[in-house]
């Protein structure tokens, strides 16, 4: 019987700790690459914690840029579609920045990154909250 109960837990346990992993997208943009880790994957309803990592085309990280997070949800039916904003701070490891994925479906997230004496850059992606 203990052995069950301990292989059980252990079960429990794994499955637990496989459901803890990140969202991850990573994409080459302008001059930059760009990696976006979302604490959960698949994205959860409710607040989400992104970390952004930016390196230049030499591989080193970019620590004086600006970085705004535009989130959006299409629209459907007769709902409008739903448009938010967030800025992320640099910590000394990457961005930080919150989103609230407000219902579950699709969302379209829009990564905005300016640095001093470049253009803008930019990198779209789409997540699902199940």
């Amino acid at each position: 019987m203990k052995k069950v109960l301990l292989l059980l837990f252990g079960v429990i346990l794994l499955t637990g700790t496989l459901q803890a992993s990140q969202h991850e997208i990573v994409k080459d943009a302008d001059d930059l690459k760009i990696r976006v880790l979302m604490e959960n994957d698949p994205p959860l309803t409710g607040e989400n914690n992104l970390k952004i990592v930016l390196a230049d085309s030499e591989g080193i990280p970019v620590t004086k840029a600006k970085i705004k997070v535009d989130y959006s949800m299409p629209p459907m039916g007769n709902m409008p579609p739903m448009l938010y904003k967030a800025r992320a701070k640099f910590d000394g490891e990457g961005y930080k920045a919150k989103i609230n994925l407000s219902m579950s479906g699709p969302w379209n997230v829009a990564v905005s990154i300016k640095r001093p004496g470049k253009s803008l850059t930019r990198m779209e992606f789409q997540v699902k909250v199940p």
